[in-house]
């Protein structure tokens, strides 16, 4: 069964990790997906990692560009005329402590992760509301929920942030029949947490409940529901897949 037949789904941060899941999950279910990455080398590699006879766009953006929000929009309308998915699952992450943040590194963390994750939502907006209502998902993190673990004060901030944001343009955006909704996935093993020191992955095994770290496809699988008919009357709403760590 496609769920997402006929769809176009824009993703942001779609070469590696839980992004390039959620676009093989999607051209899975029949949507046509453009997705984004941050240099022709790794926007290319996603190409090749997709079926050839899938309909997708690769798009490189650097999203900490002001103007990168609106020209990723409209290069996907252009590609499939429209846009009935948006998934802003581009981030950045920094290390740095609280005695280390500096202003500098602040902006750049909440420009990736807020700000271009607000004016992708209100453009592609302007493309939904045209073709009837769609579907907007953010993803956060836990750490947004607990205030993190192994990424600094700018990282949780920006994440609890779009979890206020989803909630905002979830009812500024209802009358059009456009749903928002929010992911707050836990540890997923992936290249980025292949990097955690053992003595960091021992500590984030050791406080959830299931004992492990998750799986891409275990997150992929909300990032569709959330996207297809099935959640019609779900919006506003946060989704944490973190294998209870959070509770």
């Amino acid at each position: 069964m496609h769920r997402l037949a006929n769809k176009v789904a824009l993703v942001t941060g779609g070469t590696r990790g839980i992004g390039h899941g959620i676009v093989r999950a999607y051209l899975a279910e029949g949507a046509r997906v453009a997705f984004c990455g941050t240099s022709e080398r790794t926007v290319e590699a996603a190409r090749r990692a997709l079926p050839p006879d899938a309909a997708y766009e690769g798009v490189v953006a650097e999203l900490g560009d002001p103007a990168a929000p609106g020209r990723l929009v409209e290069a996907a309308v252009r590609r499939f005329g429209g846009i009935d998915i948006l998934v802003n699952n581009a981030g950045v992450v920094s290390r740095a402590s609280e005695w280390e943040l500096t202003p500098e590194e602040w902006d750049r963390i909440h420009a990736v992760n807020l700000r271009a994750t607000f004016f992708l939502a209100r453009e592609a907006a302007r493309s939904m509301r045209d073709r009837g209502g769609g579907s907007i998902l953010n993803v956060s993190s836990i750490a947004g929920q607990n205030g993190g673990i192994a990424g600094s004060p700018a990282y949780a901030s920006s994440k609890a942030a779009v979890i206020g944001l989803t909630k905002s343009l979830a009812r500024r955006f209802a009358p059009l029949a456009i749903r928002v909704n929010c992911l707050a996935p836990a540890d997923i093993e992936t290249d980025m947490t292949a990097g955690f020191p053992p003595e960091l992955r021992e500590r984030l095994i050791a406080i959830t409940p299931l004992g492990r770290f998750g799986a891409v496809d275990e997150v992929t699988g909300a990032a569709v529901f959330l996207a297809a008919a099935e959640s019609s009357y779900i919006t506003g709403q946060t989704l944490s897949v973190n294998g209870g760590a959070y509770m």
